[in-house]
């Protein structure tokens, strides 16, 4: 497999875990009790998680249509670059700013979800990267 291919995939595929992992704990925490609380935890930071799951659906949007030669593969890498920082940017922004609540005391593991996030993303504009190195000459 050349480089071209697996940053793409590796690409696509790190942008999607993001955000599945953004959303666990939608899916894992129940109770009104704590619908407030998880609010407030996916509002923090600057762009809050909305904000990161747009950034990472966008690059693995804008990763995956580089091959199918509607405009410029060197723009649209160097977009799929910008996207990617853009979403690992946002997610640190938000884990910084996460306040605990007592979701946190009775969910030990969302202690470590945000550093999860912002570890997920991470490659996210380092495969774009790779890619737009192997596209460009």
């Amino acid at each position: 497999m050349d480089l071209r291919d697996v940053s793409r995939r590796a690409g696509i595929a790190t942008a999607v875990a993001t955000v599945v992992v953004l959303g666990a704990p939608y899916a894992l925490i129940s109770g009104p009790e704590y619908a407030t609380q998880l609010a407030d935890y996916y509002a923090s930071g600057i762009v809050g998680a909305a904000g990161i799951a747009l950034f990472a659906l966008l690059s693995a949007v804008v990763i995956a249509s580089v091959e199918q030669g509607n405009l410029d593969p060197g723009t649209l890498a160097g977009v799929a670059v910008v996207l990617g920082a853009a979403t690992t940017l946002s997610a640190a922004s938000w884990a910084v700013a996460i306040e605990p609540s007592p979701v946190f005391r009775d969910n030990l593991w969302l202690v470590w979800h945000a550093r999860a996030v912002v570890a997920l993303s991470v490659p996210v504009p380092l495969s774009a990267a790779g890619y737009a190195k192997a596209i460009l000459p």
